[in-house]
């Protein structure tokens, strides 16, 4: 083999193990990214804990989804002349509307997806109460990987996409509405007589899923090269040359 055809042998292996070398960082990177994801969506439910939910004002003439929200709060304030609020402003500007740290999540996330974001997020279990958070075949995926091996992560890349899934353990706080519909609050309960209990406290209940795209590829690396990086590229090469025309000359 000659000097010419070793030193194009070497380079191409050399940008083969590169990028095999790049992928592996960059679906590291990815997963991540999609724990930093993750670590916002628990402390925005950490956020509406600690106030044990947010309660929402009725904006005027707005028609309310009774799934949207846990409870209702109707006040009545008095005016300057002491006396109390109209029946109808009541009615239409003074309704509050309950929803806890999973309602208020699952709407952040409604406005990712609608807004057509990259990547996205939502929250789900096997014991779901919304049929709107039921579980794709990943999600049930990861929570059964979780539980047979006692790890609170699942990951893998499909299709074109890192999915990686974060395992919500049960707490006290959450034995409150899912433990039984008999325990549930009635607000709960009348909303979801059947569905949405059965959670073992301390065990994982549920998962935040989390879907980032994934576009790693040879034409990605060709597509970033600039001309820093084929300047680079050419000294690397002529170097691999010297250096082998200079081993054949010693042979």
């Amino acid at each position: 083999m000659g000097t010419l055809s070793k030193s194009i042998f070497i380079i191409i292996l050399s940008l083969i193990c590169s990028f095999f070398i790049g992928k592996s960082i960059y679906e590291k990177e990815q997963l991540n990214q999609a724990r930093t994801m993750a670590n916002m969506v628990e402390h925005i439910g950490q956020w509406a804990s600690q106030y044990r939910g947010i309660w929402t004002k009725e904006a005027k003439g707005e028609i309310v989804d009774q799934g949207s929200h846990l409870d209702t709060l109707t006040v009545s304030l008095a005016n300057e002349d002491n006396s109390v609020t109209s029946a109808e402003d009541m009615a239409t500007t003074l309704n509050f509307h309950l929803k806890n740290p999973a309602l208020v999540q699952r709407e952040i996330s409604d406005l990712m997806i609608a807004d057509q974001s990259k990547a996205s997020y939502r929250i789900t279990s096997d014991k779901f109460m919304n049929v709107r958070n039921s579980p794709t075949a990943f999600e049930r995926k990861a929570m059964e990987y979780m539980r047979a091996n006692n790890v609170t992560e699942y990951s893998e890349v499909n299709n074109g996409r890192t999915l990686y899934a974060r395992g919500l353990i049960a707490t006290a706080a959450c034995m409150r509405c899912h433990e039984s519909a008999e325990k549930a609050p009635y607000a709960v309960r009348s909303l979801y007589p059947t569905q949405g209990y059965g959670y073992e406290l301390g065990k994982v209940s549920g998962v935040i899923s989390v879907k980032i795209p994934s576009s790693y590829s040879a034409s990605t690396i060709f597509s970033a090269f600039n001309l820093l990086s084929l300047i680079a590229l050419g000294i690397f090469g002529f170097v691999v040359f010297l250096l082998c025309r200079r081993k054949a000359d010693q042979d």
